[in-house]
């Protein structure tokens, strides 16, 4: 694999390597991956090009999982406490979910 490196090469969340060696920002993975799709979607490669851009692809999409799950952690909500800015964490979308059901159970009691 030219422009990646292989999942067994890489350690645990390592980003994998370009074609120039360095590695992978979050943005060019996503670049990359979704010129991936376009090479696969065209048809035009060979089966083993095509396993081996698909591969890659597997590659990409778990280090911008990772990368994504990461960021999501990251992110606080900011809030004033007693005049002092305090933080905590972000209560994510965990909460979205539980709407959508209790909607589509009330649908279901009609």
């Amino acid at each position: 694999m030219a422009r990646g490196k292989k999942p067994d090469d890489a350690p645990q969340g390592a980003a994998p390597l370009g074609s120039d060696g360095k590695p992978y920002t979050f943005e060019k993975a996503l670049a990359r991956l979704e010129a991936i799709v376009d090479e696969l979607e065209d048809g035009k490669l060979a089966l083993e090009a095509s396993i081996a851009r698909f591969e890659e692809g597997v590659t990409l999409t778990r280090f911008l999982e990772t990368e994504l799950t990461r960021a999501q952690k990251r992110v606080e909500e900011l809030v004033e406490s007693a005049g002092v800015p305090a933080t905590r964490p972000w209560a994510g979308d965990d909460g979205g979910d539980d709407d959508e059901e209790a909607v589509d159970d009330d649908d279901d009691a009609l």
